[in-house]
């Protein structure tokens, strides 16, 4: 489940007035996928986290047809890259389910 899911919606615009939307999905993506991470291992994966963030607003932002109104094609570009990411994170729930099925309790 991304860690977006988590949030109650009416949270979203709270945290992102308080500059910590980002930050919080990140402490819940890192509880949920690395729970026992070392701290160096959480600062690189923070690193790296807003880092996709930044580059995946940079790759919607250019790809908008205007920048001003939804048009068709812009939703289209939005399903074909959101249908991407959920693709990525079914498959690796999937791996890491499997990882962790054949791993002794």
């Amino acid at each position: 489940m991304p860690a977006f899911n988590t949030i109650v919606h009416s949270e979203v615009r709270r945290l992102a007035r308080k500059g910590k939307l980002m930050d919080t999905c990140f402490k819940i993506f890192q509880r949920q996928v690395y729970p026992g991470a070392p701290p160096h291992q959480i600062t690189d994966m923070r690193i790296c986290f807003f880092a996709g963030a930044t580059e995946l607003f940079e790759v919607m932002t250019a790809g908008m047809d205007d920048g001003v109104s939804e048009t068709d094609g812009d939703l289209a570009f939005m399903k074909q890259w959101t249908d991407e990411l959920e693709d990525f994170h079914r498959r690796t729930i999937a791996a890491s389910q499997a990882d962790t099925k054949g791993t002794p309790q």
